[in-house]
């Protein structure tokens, strides 16, 4: 039985996203890999992730538009804890 509030088993369609993306292309994954490395707990791991993609996106320069918006909506409605725990 799949549960409507979840997607492919994941808590939502931009966790699963994301965690797609993070091990099917070799800078993210070696970005994921570095974070599953690091010492502590898993929150603190995935605390550290998405403050190194939430940078990368600052770092595209992007202006203020709906696509910006709609990129920072997305990235915060990952669940970061559920990448690092599913690695």
């Amino acid at each position: 039985m799949n549960d409507i509030s979840t997607y492919n088993g994941w808590t939502n369609r931009e966790t699963w996203l994301v965690s797609l993306w993070l091990n099917n292309d070799p800078a993210s994954y070696d970005l994921l890999q570095t974070a599953c490395k690091k010492a502590g707990n898993a929150f603190s791991k995935a605390e550290w992730l998405e403050s190194e993609l939430q940078d990368e996106m600052c770092d595209l320069e992007l202006e203020a538009s709906l696509w910006s918006d709609l990129l920072g909506t997305a990235l915060a409605r990952v669940n970061w804890l559920e990448v690092i725990e599913n690695n």
